[in-house]
């Protein structure tokens, strides 16, 4: 193997340990890109390099080179300093001792283990001999855009899955047929009789990467995002209307009335199995965001009139307004809403104005169904943006990614977010 060959897989080597540190910098975040794309077998290399599962399969690897020299000679390829501990690793070292040792270099250990697994990559090249980086070779985990998937419970416990499927009969509870059609809309028609006591409830829920509509027995349409549920009699009690939702849902109530008094519809608002707050509505249009992973629960109005009540604080929206209640200050707010942005994911769409990377992420993680791990401090970093929910995640990260300040790391369905050092 010639140097030139052996000092190219050095640097690609070191450059994949910066980037797994997140201390990249934005030109060597471009010279690793250009060496990804000129090659498919580069980009194959680069996936199997990346996955920490591949690392034990290596240490036996290690012991058959020269280590000192190996060490040396990686620092100087990639153009740094060389630690002083590198001359005190043991050229007899066994594999259990050679890692304890190994390893307290961190970075610099790193660097070796990808340096020699480069250098094994090249040399398989030259040979044309096929030899596995590492083994086995675990496939890239798929990850695809939400869809029309929940899970419907009946008052007696069982549970129906609900998906895109053809117009069926479900279930008949409480004097409602409950009926499924396209698209993910499931309805529940009136009753053909009045039934006095409203003691079934259902329960509509979406996993991450899931979302459905629902018509309630009154004519009211729920769209419930992923990560959601929603509970309801069936039918409703006569002159009250009353769900309880846990995630994220858009509302537009029907206005009942009898004997020229409105029916009030309730929507009670959980988080983390506790109670945080009531609204209550007649006939109008809302959003309600309340996941247990976001500082404040959000209630939107488009159109009408609603109340938002916690206790003792209550505040009466109007629409264009938004009342946030923070459940760690015991405070509620209200503050004109971005409705267009509120309410995007209703219509299929992701919209960011000047919204910080994490809440942007956790968007992600409950539409696609990925968990989000974070690398260096990036409260500032800010994105705009207007992008369909439909679109595959790597094509929403290039976007990110695009002005340079972040890297993404996908591992299975694990993202890692680092910061590009400057």
């Amino acid at each position: 193997m010639n140097d030139e060959r052996m000092d190219e897989a050095l640097r690609i080597a070191a450059l994949i340990q910066q980037l797994r540190t997140g201390k990249i910098t934005t030109e060597e975040l471009q010279a690793l890109q250009a060496w990804r794309a000129a090659d498919e077998k580069n980009e194959a290399t680069f996936r199997q390099l990346s996955h920490p599962s591949h690392w034990e399969h290596e240490w036996q690897a290690i012991g058959k080179h020269d280590i000192n020299a190996l060490t040396e000679r990686v620092f100087k390829s990639a153009g740094l300093s060389l630690p002083e501990t590198s001359a005190s690793i043991p050229q007899n070292a066994s594999r259990r001792g050679l890692r304890r040792v190994l390893w307290q270099l961190t970075a610099a250990a790193a660097v070796i283990c990808m340096g020699t697994l480069m250098i094994r990559y090249v040399i398989n090249m030259q040979t044309n001999t096929h030899i596995p980086v590492n083994k086995p070779v675990i496939p890239p985990v798929a990850i695809t855009p939400g869809s029309n998937k929940a899970t419907l419970v009946l008052g007696n416990g069982d549970a129906i899955a609900l998906k895109d499927v053809a117009a069926d009969t479900v279930a008949l509870q409480g004097g409602s047929l409950i009926a499924q059609h396209q698209e993910g809309v499931l309805v529940y028609q009136k009753a053909a009789a009045a039934v006095k006591d409203a003691s079934t409830w259902n329960t509509v829920s979406t996993p991450k990467g899931g979302k459905y509509e629902i018509v309630l027995s009154d004519g009211t349409h729920v769209f419930l995002n992923a990560a959601s549920t929603v509970k309801f009699p069936v039918p409703f009690h006569p002159n009250s209307r009353e769900v309880v939702l846990t995630g994220e849902a858009y509302f537009e109530v029907t206005h009942l009335s009898e004997k020229g008094k409105a029916w009030p519809f309730l929507v009670k608002i959980r988080r983390a199995n506790q109670e945080e707050g009531t609204v209550k509505v007649l006939g109008t249009h809302f959003n309600v965001m309340a996941y247990d992973d976001e500082k404040a629960v959000k209630t939107t109005l488009v159109e009408g009139s609603v109340s938002m009540q916690k206790g003792t604080n209550a505040v009466v929206l109007k629409p264009g307004q938004q009342s946030l209640w923070f459940p760690q200050t015991n405070t509620l707010q209200v503050k004109p809403a971005d409705l267009e942005a509120e309410t995007a994911w209703k219509n299929g769409r992701f919209l960011f104005r000047s919204t910080d990377i994490q809440t942007i992420m956790r968007q992600l993680a409950r539409w696609y169904d990925v968990s989000v791990d974070y690398n260096g401090d990036m409260t500032d970093i800010r994105f705009a943006g207007n992008i369909e929910r439909k679109e595959n995640i790597r094509e929403l990260i290039e976007i990110l990614e695009a002005d340079g300040r972040l890297r993404f790391l996908i591992t299975g369905n694990k993202i890692m977010v680092s910061r590009i050092s400057k």
